[in-house]
């Protein structure tokens, strides 16, 4: 207790929490390939802001985005503009507003939860919170849930000092705070804030019976400076795009979500609790004892809790219970759509454990949360070590129309092993946690359960995910086409320096491939199938997924048209992928049209 007192307090409190979930996330944020479908599309977004200078509306290629507010592409664009150029092409740069916004969120739970659950308890919440695995995943995504509940945290934590009780001059600082961080939150993800916000203080407000402490939040003051932040952009852009804004965001892409499982994202209540002991990992080794002993608290049964402590609870309840409720009752599930709950259930998993210092004993529950956090760690651990994509290996390749399983197997083969120490380190701390929690070392048991999600995240990261070509479709696809001198820098020493040219792909349209390859790319359903009888279109490419019976048909037909125009052809090695996406099989091949004599490291030249 005493070494938790100590680093608790002063500036070495912050800096470690921010240290652990930087420790914890920035490997992924430079290891990792642009991800499908929403981080591409959101980079690729943020990408064409910079290329055209229009920071209004929000495209992808020449669609209009009408789905999300501009918040996140507005820092994403500067971010890149800072480190990096749109046409670098690099994905982490526009991660690093998710990297903070993570770093942020976890340094904004200790801020709120000193005002709810104590230092003690506010400390050990965040550290759990910042090592988590959804949140330190959401941080090395370029799209908008990190920034998201860094805002919502802030917003939270302001209301919570406000319900605390404090002077007037302070309190109307809170309450401007309040309405800055829900306005910034719209501008991010429309009215999420808002809505975890609103069901906390309706919660609130019923237990205490009247409305009087959220006086505060009512000045219009705030209410004037959340409109000046959200209504300009909104008015640009419904200008912009001819009205068609409020339309496709709120008439379809939010009533979609509200009324049916939108672009196939459902699930049945429940979803989110199911996922609890693995995203929710390390704070899992807490998770149970923490919510029965804040049941007992709440029903008053615990008379050793003060009212103060007791009134802190009230508020992170209300914070989780509805926002949980509401989640697991909305028609469309993704897993971090519950993320802005996931903080109000760290703190009390912090609390949780200052309780258990000071002597609390709660054997049975205890045990029940250690069994969830080893299963959830073996769990991910063996789905991600050789053993287990080995498996996921031999069930993809099977999936194949027209390659033969075990060839596919065969040149799916690593050129390397796969490091393993990671995943060592995440079972030796794994172990560690459970002997410090069995003799009652809570603070080792903490420390322990950070290093081994720290571990584990790694493993994935930096080893698991990079070394399994075979789940990353769009490397494969750029494989292809730098075999044919299609990707101009990226082309292999062989081709001719100045070889960028246009390229149509046919059977694979993911927005990962559109952002590593270029906005000009043509892909379906606006591919063009004829070849051009104007000589100084070429060369230009062709990329087919030879699983897809249309680019099968095609590759036939232009290879046809490129014998009567009398050109060149060079046709690439088949490549096999597993696009993740939609879980299907890919294969392939770039075909390269050009003049004159086939140059290039093509493993096939005809009409040569």
């Amino acid at each position: 207790m005493t070494l938790l007192e100590n680093l608790s307090t002063g500036w070495k409190s912050w800096a470690l929490l921010a240290l652990i979930t930087l420790t914890a996330a920035t490997p992924g944020v430079f290891s990792l390939p642009a991800l499908d479908r929403d981080e591409s599309r959101f980079a690729q977004a943020s990408k064409q802001m910079l290329e055209t200078g229009d920071f209004i509306r929000i495209r992808y290629q020449d669609e209009n985005r009408n789905k999300k507010p501009a918040g996140i592409h507005w820092l994403q664009a500067a971010s890149t503009a800072a480190v990096s150029s749109a046409s670098a092409g690099d994905i982490w740069s526009y991660r690093l507003p998710s990297l903070f916004g993570a770093v942020l969120a976890t340094l904004a739970t200790f801020w709120c939860g000193r005002a709810l659950v104590g230092r003690r308890g506010a400390f050990l919440g965040a550290a759990l919170f910042g090592a988590g695995i959804l949140l330190t995943s959401e941080a090395h995504i370029a799209k908008t849930d990190a920034v998201l509940v860094f805002l919502t945290v802030v917003a939270m934590g302001a209301l919570a000092r406000i319900y605390n009780g404090t002077d007037r001059d302070r309190a109307f600082r809170l309450g401007l705070l309040f309405w800055a961080a829900s306005g910034l939150g719209f501008l991010i993800k429309g009215p999420v804030t808002l809505l975890v916000a609103g069901l906390a203080l309706a919660v609130v407000s019923v237990v205490r019976r009247n409305l009087s402490w959220s006086v505060p939040i009512w000045r219009w003051q705030g209410l004037l400076l959340f409109v000046l932040l959200v209504l300009p952009w909104f008015i640009w852009i419904q200008i912009a795009t001819s009205g068609e804004y409020i339309e496709g965001a709120v008439g379809k892409d939010l009533r979609d979500k509200l009324v049916s499982a939108s672009e196939g994202h459902g699930g049945p209540p429940g979803y989110h609790l199911a996922f609890l002991p693995t995203h929710f990992f390390p704070a899992t080794l807490f998770v149970v004892p923490a919510l029965l002993l804040l049941a007992r608290t709440l029903r008053g049964r615990d008379l050793d809790t003060l009212a103060e402590e007791r009134a802190g609870l009230i508020f992170l309840a209300a914070w989780l219970v509805p926002t949980w409720i509401f989640f697991e009752l909305l028609p469309t599930k993704l897993s971090h759509y519950i993320l802005p709950a996931y903080p109000a259930l760290a703190l009390i998993c912090g609390w949780c454990v200052v309780k258990f210092m000071s002597g609390l004993r709660m054997p049975l529950a205890q045990v029940s949360s250690a069994i969830l956090f080893a299963v959830a760690a073996i769990l991910v651990s063996v789905l991600t070590s050789p053993i287990g994509l080995t498996i996921l290996q031999t069930d993809a390749a099977s999936d194949f129309v027209n390659s033969d399983s075990s060839a596919v197997l065969a040149t799916w083969i690593p050129d390397a092993e796969m490091p393993l120490i990671w995943l060592g380190l995440t079972g030796l701390a794994g172990v560690g946690t459970m002997i410090a929690l069995a003799i009652r070392e809570y603070g080792a048991s903490v420390a322990l359960a950070i290093i081994t999600s720290i571990a584990l995240g790694w493993h994935i990261r930096i080893a698991a995910i990079p070394s399994a070509i075979w789940i990353q479709p769009t490397e494969a696809a750029r494989m292809a086409l730098a075999d044919v001198c299609a990707l101009g820098e990226d082309n292999l020493a062989s081709c001719p320096a100045d070889t960028k040219h246009t390229i149509h792909a046919l059977g694979y349209a993911e927005p990962s491939f559109v952002f590593t390859t270029g906005t000009d790319v043509t892909i379906p359903p606006y591919t063009v199938l004829d070849l051009p009888n104007d000589r100084s279109r070429y060369p230009l490419t062709y990329l087919l997924n030879t699983e897809d019976a249309v680019a099968r048909e095609a590759e036939a037909a232009l290879l046809a048209s490129a014998e009567l125009l009398g050109l060149c052809v060079l046709r690439s090695k088949d490549l096999h992928a597993l696009n993740y996406s939609n879980g299907n099989a890919v294969t392939f091949a770039a075909l390269r049209f050009d003049e004159g004599r086939c140059t290039g490291s093509a493993s096939l030249h005809l009409n040569e």
